[in-house]
């Protein structure tokens, strides 16, 4: 069956609430690359853990860019790991080049896992991915997302998560935008005693955009939440922060903290940012920061007093500052990699 061609209204645009600060519409042309196909994306597997293709999506999700993704993405990649699975390397997903993808990973019971996730996409791409994450009970994921998108590009992941009983997610994503970015994070607490933590960073230039969103739906007691999202901005480029708690009235005894800090190195440069929590549950520990700002001038000018040039001394404060979202990141080697990644754009970019 040939496929009817993408129409550019049916993408979101900032009429839209959720996305009125990201308009997909306004950014993509006919001209780009991967607008009516599917992806395909590339898994590099540890022993135990196996993928497979489905036509059959049993995990439809409801979004805009989720019913693009079922029209257009061919084939639901599945991955599984086995309950009680323990593999020491991590499973990783590349290949998130053009086109439309989707992927759903199902962790069985009291597994400990790993993912590792690069987006990279070619020149003048339109990528959209649609996962889902069934996180079984017990189990332990460490996710990692980086985003190393050209300019150009276009690019769209979401990802809803399903928590079960004392469920443990560490998550930590560091981007650097494109012609726009959206990574979107949507997660169900539905067991007791779950503990999440959901980290990020991005890193802006030139015309760059990127949205990261989340909204964690806490629906029993007893969960453990922290978030914390670091932003890095210059010349005109924009960077987007939604978050949001929702704690349902079961939720009692939930502990959640969130935040947002951005620096802007430009006065040219923007961010929007909106923390929210809509609270139901009457015996919470719930809160929010945001803050947006520019370099401590009395830092610079003490590290410029002990002779360590201007930029190098930007460089240094701005990589602590970001640092700061992936310490409680476990795997140093990782740890590193991403923070080579930062250190190599404070080189380039200012």
């Amino acid at each position: 069956m040939t496929l009817m061609p993408l129409k550019l209204d049916t993408l979101p645009t900032r009429r839209d609430e959720h996305w009125k600060w990201t308009d997909v519409r306004g950014r993509v042309t006919d001209g780009q690359k991967g607008l009516s196909v599917s992806g395909l994306p590339k898994f590099t597997l540890p022993d135990g853990v196996s993928v497979s293709e489905s036509a059959v999506d049993e995990d439809d999700t409801n979004s805009p860019m989720a019913a693009l993704a079922r029209r257009f993405g061919g084939q639901v990649w599945t991955v599984d790991v086995p309950e009680g699975a323990a593999p020491q390397e991590p499973i990783v997903i590349e290949g998130f080049e053009r086109g439309h993808v989707r992927i759903r990973l199902n962790i069985g019971k009291g597994a400990v896992v790993s993912v590792v996730e690069h987006y990279a996409a070619e020149d003048g791409a339109f990528c959209n991915a649609d996962i889902t994450i069934n996180l079984g009970k017990g189990a332990e994921l460490s996710r990692v997302q980086m985003q190393t998108d050209p300019a150009d590009a276009v690019r769209v992941a979401t990802t809803h998560v399903t928590a079960w009983g004392k469920a443990k997610l560490t998550q930590h994503m560091l981007g650097f935008g494109a012609s726009l970015a959206r990574f979107e994070s949507r997660i169900a607490v539905m067991g007791t005693h779950c503990e999440l933590t959901a980290n990020g960073a991005y890193l802006l230039d030139d015309k760059r955009h990127i949205d990261l969103t989340s909204y964690i739906d806490l629906t029993t007691p007893d969960t453990l939440v922290r978030q914390a999202v670091k932003g890095v901005v210059t010349d005109k480029s924009r960077g987007v922060f939604q978050g949001k708690f929702h704690v349902r009235r079961p939720a009692q005894h939930t502990d959640a903290e969130m935040r947002h800090d951005a620096l802007m190195l430009s006065d040219t440069a923007e961010i929007r940012s909106k923390p929210e929590l809509e609270i139901y549950a009457d015996d919470v520990a719930c809160a929010h920061g945001n803050t947006i700002g520019a370099l401590d001038e009395s830092a610079l000018f003490y590290m410029r007093q002990r002779g360590i040039p201007l930029k190098q001394a930007r460089a240094l404060l701005t990589e602590a500052f970001v640092a700061e979202a992936f310490d409680d990141l476990a795997d140093e080697d990782l740890r590193e990699s991403l923070l080579e990644k930062v250190r190599y754009w404070l080189e380039t970019s200012q």
